[in-house]
């Protein structure tokens, strides 16, 4: 998807380093299980990783991902 099809109803929109990245996919735990990531774009469709640290140490049995991790801050964003 196109960083422009992209909105609160079909992305996680962060601002990161005063930069804005919108996600592709539903943000997800990586292999290790210390972060959530997902793929995201910039205004110029350039691919990123975004990765937020999950603050909930039992967060497994969370009925509501929204509390894992503070989705509007997240720690890292790396590009692909």
């Amino acid at each position: 998807m196109k960083f422009q099809d992209l909105n609160h109803n079909n992305s996680t929109i962060v601002v990161f380093e005063g930069k804005e990245y919108r996600t592709t996919q539903n943000p997800h735990v990586n292999n290790d299980g210390t972060h959530y990531t997902a793929h995201a774009v910039d205004k110029m469709n350039e691919e990123y990783t975004i990765e937020w640290e999950i603050s909930v140490v039992d967060f497994e049995n969370l009925e509501d991902e929204s509390e894992a991790c503070d989705w509007e801050n997240p720690v890292s964003v790396i590009s692909l």
